[in-house]
């Protein structure tokens, strides 16, 4: 290899920046070619002294590294592996954040020169001690090919703080003289945000809310009440989401239970911001609702008249928001 092909290889093997954004609930990173890819925040360890290799699926990233082979993905969470909502998405951090280490085409090389990891609060020493870890070079095996990563430096990023960026970029906000605001509606918690004109954070203003574990919990709580059975959480979250209101394909149907529990949820989230948030009203501009859950939130939207508005894609709001 001649020094000029030694230098393209090593220059074709860094990625500026890579964003990923661990939640309870799903994993969303921006992939080598710009696309935002989307998996379930479930992990799964194999035996192989008795399993079979698990194999990758376009739900499913197969990790081997440390001794270990894992399934992050729809494989994971068919095959009742440890989600991230009911273990704590800090505590599986590096579980989660290993899929998103994919070089770019061509190479088995990747050198990071920012790994962007969304949190909820970047006050949290907790998250800080997390993303800080993933710094340094790291030998695996990602859907069965070689690679060794890089990552000069991983750096924290408020989730909600991320949503409002792209929301003044992508002119989501009608006033951007005011105080602007963002509902993150996540699956352990919930957390609002206010920010100055300037973008700066109001500290002062953070609140954090329930998120939608509450619910679900709520839900299961009136299911064993009326039913008798208790009711896995994840398959009640997994109804709400596709909109079956139903655990599973042969399950218990939820509906009559979803909908005075989540009216009582949403009315719990609207009483605590209007309460911490009284003193800014008078300045107050719009609120986005963001997150996988946002869409549950109409009866907000519709009591402020959209002063507090669902975004368009609330999804990926904010991994697109990292990525600006």
């Amino acid at each position: 290899m001649t020094e000029l092909q030694k230098i393209n290889r090593n220059y074709q093997a860094i990625r500026e920046t890579v964003c990923v954004n661990p939640g309870n609930r799903f994993t969303e990173f921006i992939d080598a070619r710009g696309q935002i890819v989307r998996v379930s925040s479930v992990v799964r360890d194999f035996d192989l002294s008795f399993e079979d290799a698990p194999e990758p699926n376009a739900g499913t990233i197969v990790i081997e590294r440390d001794k270990r082979i894992y399934a992050v993905g729809s494989l994971a969470k068919s095959l009742k592996g440890k989600a991230a909502f009911d273990k704590g998405k800090l505590s599986m951090m590096k579980d989660l954040v290993f899929p998103a280490l994919e070089p770019n085409p061509g190479t088995n090389i990747i050198r990071i020169e920012n790994l962007l990891i969304a949190v909820p609060d970047t006050r949290n020493s907790e998250a800080l001690n997390a993303v800080k870890a993933l710094e340094g070079t790291h030998e695996y095996k990602r859907n069965g090919k070689a690679l060794i990563a890089t990552i000069s430096k991983a750096t924290a990023i408020e989730e909600a703080t991320a949503a409002y960026r792209y929301g003044i970029k992508n002119g989501l906000y009608q006033w951007t003289d005011a105080i602007n605001g963002v509902i993150d509606f996540g699956g352990g918690t919930s957390s609002g945000r206010l920010y100055a004109p300037d973008g700066t954070p109001i500290r002062d203003a953070s609140i954090t809310l329930p998120g939608t574990n509450a619910l679900g919990h709520s839900i299961q709580a009136r299911l064993l009440k009326a039913t008798g059975q208790s009711v896995d959480i994840a398959s009640i979250l997994d109804g709400i989401e596709s909109k079956t209101y139903a655990t599973g394909r042969n399950g218990v149907s939820f509906k009559a239970q979803f909908d005075s529990c989540v009216t009582e949820w949403l009315d719990d989230i609207r009483t605590t911001a209007r309460g911490q948030w009284s003193g800014f009203f008078s300045d107050l501009g719009e609120v986005l609702l963001v997150g996988g859950s946002a869409p549950l939130a109409t009866a907000i939207e519709q009591s402020t008249n959209r002063r507090f508005k669902i975004a368009p894609n609330p999804q990926d709001i904010t991994i697109k928001g990292m990525a600006l």
